[in-house]
């Protein structure tokens, strides 16, 4: 069905469908194209029409009254002295002259004072067999007031027709180009909005479908969001339930039984151990929160060697006593990038967390690469261990995303880091190293100067 659809556009179509402003120019060329051809394919012809059956409607008056005087010279025997009586009563002029070109009789109205506009008849009265009459009848037409209103009666006419289909042809086209786009496009968010329709996206290229699917795009993140927040509130049940449950049940035994002041201590110790975890899940939820609160942190210009360098001073030598080997290398060592120190420390310390507690390698090696790629700064942590399957590695930045079912900690970790990074205006993408191994690679702007 595509290929059909194809087949039939005609040349230009991805031109003139790439942008409504396109199609406002094509639509106003096309109501140009048709106001010409109107108006000298039909306007003027009509104009013209009505002007030549005016001047034949003149002319075939004046032609019957010629034979009207002639039929009267014939009734006469040729006597024109009544001539000018019958001639006043039709208000024509008129001239009779013999076979010889004599002029035998002219007589005007008395009103033809000046000059006229008139139409000219011929005719022939045959008086006897002997004698024939030459008739030539002038016949005044329209006056030029009578002929002004006339012309523009019909013009005006004419031109509302014109008008009209103008006005029809523009209508129908805006309806098309803009106002059933848009009302397509209000009933899809209005099915969203009432119903939870998710939008189809759009084939449209103009400003209308880039609209129809930005806004699917919306939706789509939206629902993410919204599926993000379910896991958050899941992963607070699932995360504080567990340790709350025992210390409602630590303080329940606390209350109700008698206990040895071992066991009564032992319960204390438990319901401080569980306080902590939920302190901890509370606290890393806190970091998660504000990771993303740029405005609120405290940015400083540090170089790219001075990163370095306190990534080694503050992990190197905890991870080496651990048996976890840290490389730095800083191929960039006087890149300058704005950020907040702490953050920055927290984003390198989870990666190092996170790889420590998934990477599955016996013999743990980290590796951070530190590099200039144009205006970036680009930071590479990787590590030694089993990857991540590659259908899981655009959901590893998510909140609480982990295929883990039976974790014991809220998942956070990889998504505060994306969090710190987007909050320094940057990017972060995770692949997988052919060699093995996962690399996290974050993009920062570098600081001008």
């Amino acid at each position: 069905m595509e290929g059909e659809r194809r087949r039939w556009r005609f040349p230009g179509a991805g031109w003139l469908s790439a942008k409504l402003s396109r199609k406002m120019i094509f639509a106003l060329l096309a109501l140009a194209v048709l106001g010409w051809a109107l108006t000298f394919s039909w306007f003027l012809r009509y104009l013209r029409d009505y002007v030549g059956d005016t001047y034949d409607a003149a002319m075939g008056t004046a032609q019957e009254q010629a034979r009207q005087v002639a039929s009267f010279l014939e009734g006469s025997r040729g006597d024109c002295s009544g001539l000018e009586e019958f001639l006043s009563q039709r208000g024509v002029g008129c001239s009779v002259q013999d076979s010889q070109g004599t002029v035998l009789a002219q007589v005007f109205p008395p009103d033809w004072t000046g000059a006229q506009l008139t139409m000219s008849g011929t005719a022939t009265a045959q008086v006897d067999s002997e004698t024939e009459l030459q008739v030539l009848v002038w016949s005044r037409t329209l006056s030029r007031q009578d002929l002004i209103e006339a012309v523009g009666h019909r013009a005006f006419w004419g031109l509302a027709l014109f008008n009209l289909i103008i006005l029809v042809v523009a209508g129908v086209m805006l309806y098309l180009l803009l106002v059933s786009p848009i009302m397509g496009l209000r009933r899809i968010i209005r099915e969203y909005w009432e119903q939870g329709s998710l939008p189809p996206r759009s084939p449209r290229q103009d400003e209308v479908g880039k609209l129809q699917n930005t806004f699917a795009d919306l939706t789509e993140a939206l629902q993410a969001k919204e599926r993000s927040e379910r896991r958050l509130i899941a992963s607070i049940s699932h995360d504080i339930k567990t340790p709350l449950t025992s210390v409602l049940g630590y303080s329940e035994r606390l209350l109700n039984a008698s206990l040895t002041p071992e066991k009564r201590e032992r319960y204390l110790h438990g319901i401080h151990d569980k306080g902590v975890a939920i302190q901890s899940i509370v606290d890393e939820f806190d970091t998660y929160l504000d990771a993303g609160l740029r405005d609120k942190a405290t940015m400083e210009v540090v170089t790219a060697q001075q990163l370095c360098d306190n990534l080694r001073e503050e992990y190197q030598e905890e991870l080496g006593d651990a048996g976890v080997s840290l490389e730095v290398e800083c191929r960039c060592p006087k890149a300058r990038l704005i950020c907040n120190a702490p953050h920055m420390r927290r984003y390198f310390g989870n990666l190092i967390s996170n790889s420590i507690q998934h990477s599955g390698a016996k013999e743990l090696r980290l590796l951070v690469v530190c590099r200039q790629e144009g205006a970036d700064l680009v930071l590479e942590f990787g590590d030694n261990g089993q990857g991540v399957p590659p259908e899981q590695l655009r959901q590893i930045f998510e909140p609480l995303y982990t295929s883990d079912r039976g974790r014991k900690v809220s998942g956070l970790g990889l998504s505060i880091c994306r969090s710190i990074i987007r909050a320094h205006g940057g990017t972060i993408t995770a692949y997988n190293r052919p060699q093995g191994g996962l690399v996290v690679k974050a993009v920062l702007p570098c600081a001008g100067g």
